[in-house]
């Protein structure tokens, strides 16, 4: 298994590298009609992008992602089958809230998708953690992260003291969900019991390693 294991490292760290490779606008670059500068992107920034309270998946991926020192995501083209790659692991970032824009109540069911995905993103991978061929969950680790705020009248999207983030490996709950291994949906409870809580933003970086060294521990003993 541990050398399947790296064999899907180099795939990851590969495909990182052909992902990642965009051009990251800055704010002062402009659009321009026949060569005359019209608007900014940071104009196009606050136009489309201004409405925080309502981009909480956006959020909670951005603060895992600098949780992790990761500046460019895999996910930010096109779909892949996970959100962004830390020490060549596969790292899924699942976000939910009890405040919503649209929202005149507290959404007080809180629960988050673990769907498995029919997966033709690695080909003919035959890793022996992923097999593209089936359902499965593609990552080594989720991060689910729950922004607190109940109170609908002082919701903050700046304020990331709101956040807790709950990391568990996926092969536990691949194992939690043994009896119905297409279970799409995992609730709040069920998350925070099987991550023995939750952890600030300042914690989370040590969570993942954590969490990434039991998996590969895991692997490693099969």
């Amino acid at each position: 298994m541990g050398k399947k294991i790296k064999a899907l490292e180099l795939d990851v760290a590969k495909r990182k590298e052909d992902l990642t490779a965009y051009h990251a606008y800055s704010p002062d670059e402009m659009f321009a009609q026949k060569g005359e500068a019209l608007f900014s992107v940071l104009d196009f920034w606050q136009y489309a992008y201004s409405q925080l309270e309502g981009l909480g998946d956006t959020l909670a991926e951005f603060f895992v992602a600098k949780a992790l020192g990761i500046e460019k995501a895999e996910n930010v083209n096109y779909w892949t089958a996970y959100d962004m790659a830390y020490r060549n692991k596969r790292i899924e970032v699942k976000a939910t809230r009890y405040v919503h824009p649209w929202n005149t109540h507290i959404s007080k069911v809180r629960t988050f998708s673990i769907e498995p995905t029919n997966n033709s993103y690695w080909g003919n991978s035959e890793d022996g953690v992923n097999d593209g061929k089936k359902l499965s969950r593609q990552s080594e680790v989720y991060v689910f992260c729950l922004n607190g705020n109940m109170d609908i009248e002082n919701s903050d999207p700046l304020k990331v003291d709101d956040w807790v983030f709950f990391v568990i490996p996926t092969f536990e709950i691949n194992n939690y969900c043994k009896d119905n291994p297409e279970q799409k949906k995992i609730s709040l409870n069920v998350v925070r019991r099987m991550a023995n809580g939750g952890v600030a933003f300042d914690a989370l970086k040590a969570a993942v390693d954590a969490a990434i060294e039991k998996s590969d521990q895991y692997y490693e003993a099969l």
